[in-house]
């Protein structure tokens, strides 16, 4: 697993796994690996690493710091690959988003995006999708809702690939119900219906730690299922 940073020696490992893509039914030979540690003060550093060599596609490195809470404190992002080569951090605050980002030959660009208190983060690894549970409010009894949703963006033109844009993504909660995935059997796995700006739609299943099981896309035949995991 390929890291932006070093695992510290006071981080205590609190679990990990890999995620599979599949488009089909078919590997597309991108393959995600994860962990999630804990430092001495309560705080989590998420990291995850999307390796898109062996499907010929760019690589995605990220390093996220949260608060016990949840909420997050910062995050850094590295995508490479081809003609692309990048690097950005964002700074998280109640209702704005400090950017930071850079291209490989050194040009640097600095912004504040404005967002909704209350905003979660979506910052494309599928481990960094646990904020659908996170995000959906307790008290909505079981309604759609619509969360509001910081993403980088790394799909933009070349000068704005990792800028930032305030998103909204409607929310409704499904019946729990079994899953199934490489690493297991997951059973009262919590399901949800999303729908994003974009008009796209998916279905996606978590344990009760908040690990995203399986992401399903049913107009694009597209899936992410977890193909091995580890509680400490």
């Amino acid at each position: 697993m390929r890291v932006l940073h070093p695992v510290h020696p006071d981080e205590v490992l609190v679990r990990r796994g890999r995620y599979r893509y599949l488009k089909g039914s078919e590997p597309t030979g991108d393959i995600e690996t994860w962990q999630v540690a804990r430092l001495p003060d309560g705080d989590e550093v998420v990291r995850a690493d999307l390796d898109g060599r062996r499907a010929g596609r760019p690589n995605l490195i990220t390093h996220l710091r949260r608060k016990p809470s949840g909420a997050p404190a910062w995050l850094r992002l590295r995508y490479f690959g081809g003609a692309i080569n990048t690097a950005a951090q964002y700074t998280f605050r109640e209702d704005t988003v400090r950017v930071a980002r850079m291209t490989g030959d050194f040009q640097r660009w600095q912004e504040v995006v404005e967002i909704v208190p209350g905003y979660v983060v979506d910052y494309h690894p599928v481990i960094g999708t646990e904020y659908i549970w996170r995000g959906y409010p307790a008290d909505a009894g079981g309604e759609e809702r619509l969360i509001p949703v910081f993403s980088p963006d790394l799909w933009d033109a070349e000068d704005h690939v990792l800028a930032g844009r305030a998103l909204r993504v409607s929310v409704s909660p499904r019946l729990p119900e079994t899953c199934l995935t490489p690493a297991g059997e997951f059973e009262e796995a919590r399901s949800f219906h999303v729908r994003f700006d974009d008009g796209v739609e998916a279905l996606v299943w978590f344990d009760e730690l908040g690990t995203p099981l399986r992401w399903h896309y049913p107009a694009a035949g597209y899936e992410i299922v977890l193909l091995a995991y580890h509680i400490a």
